[in-house]
């Protein structure tokens, strides 16, 4: 089962931001994006405005932490358990990932693991580091993999960093390449993310958790990211996700597509972590 990406991702190279004359015109704010340290839970179900071949229910959780800044580097955490009935058949997906980026985008260290049903699937644990001509991967878990890859790639929180800045500076799309450590840690994405239009600070009914003052004060897009595999060639991508995104890094009504069936992540709970001060932009 493929795992939720952490774009919600220091090297701009290779970003292609595109927005419309009316959409730069309507711009809200300038500068650097900060994102903000919080511990959020998700509720997971199916999705039901959308076929599920072969799946009778799903149901699960996610839950996302992040802190860290510029100056220290960022930490993410990510546990998703989700228990699909297939057929009358029940498997449960555990999958738990942990990632440290340098605040400068000079390197990356991630590990994953996944069980099925209790039983260990894959552990995948290893760097990227960014040279003056590539970025370089070693894995070492679950095969030894060393590869070079585009160097225009960028990280998980940058990439948020760069989508929120997008978001604000009135652009509809952005383009990267995305590299996570995801599954076997050998691919690198070009992820397409398309921003739909600002939705004011307290607009629109949400969940009790994104009722949060500090939330509520914030303006919020809707997303969704698209993933191709690099050096794939297919019209399809091989993972999307939808949500809303606040100014901030928080992230609400998440919609996963998976390609056979969807599910749908509720914000159940959202936990703000100490924030440092950084000065580097």
């Amino acid at each position: 089962m493929t795992v939720i990406r952490t774009a919600f991702a220091i090297t701009v190279a290779g970003l292609l931001l595109v927005g419309t004359g009316a959409a730069a015109a309507q711009a809200q704010a300038t500068g650097p994006a900060t994102l903000s340290p919080h511990r959020a839970i998700y509720d997971l179900s199916l999705d039901p405005r959308r076929p599920a071949r072969g799946l009778d229910q799903a149901r699960g959780r996610i839950l996302f932490e992040t802190g860290g800044n510029r100056c220290e580097g960022f930490t993410t955490s990510f546990r998703q358990v989700v228990e699909l009935t297939m057929n009358g058949d029940r498997v449960v997906m555990d999958v738990r990932t942990a990632h440290f980026e340098e605040g400068d985008g000079s390197g990356f260290r991630f590990t994953s693991q996944s069980s099925q049903n209790g039983a260990a699937k894959v552990e995948t644990d290893g760097t990227a580091t960014r040279g003056p001509d590539a970025v370089s991967v070693v894995v070492r878990r679950p095969r030894p993999l060393n590869k070079q890859i585009d160097r225009a790639a960028i990280f998980p929180t940058e990439h948020l960093i760069r989508l929120v800045a997008a978001a604000r500076e009135g652009h509809t799309i952005l383009e990267a390449k995305v590299y996570d450590g995801a599954e076997t840690g050998e691919k690198l994405y070009n992820a397409t993310a398309i921003i739909g239009r600002r939705i004011a600070p307290g607009a629109g009914e949400v969940e009790v958790a994104a009722r949060d003052p500090k939330l509520a004060a914030l303006a919020r897009w809707p997303v969704t990211i698209s993933y191709f595999e690099e050096g794939r060639d297919s019209a399809t991508p091989v993972y999307s996700i939808a949500f809303e995104l606040y100014e901030n890094g928080v992230s609400r009504q998440l919609v996963i597509h998976y390609g056979d069936f969807s599910l749908r992540g509720e914000l159940a709970s959202l936990a703000w972590q100490p924030e440092t001060a950084c000065t580097r932009p």
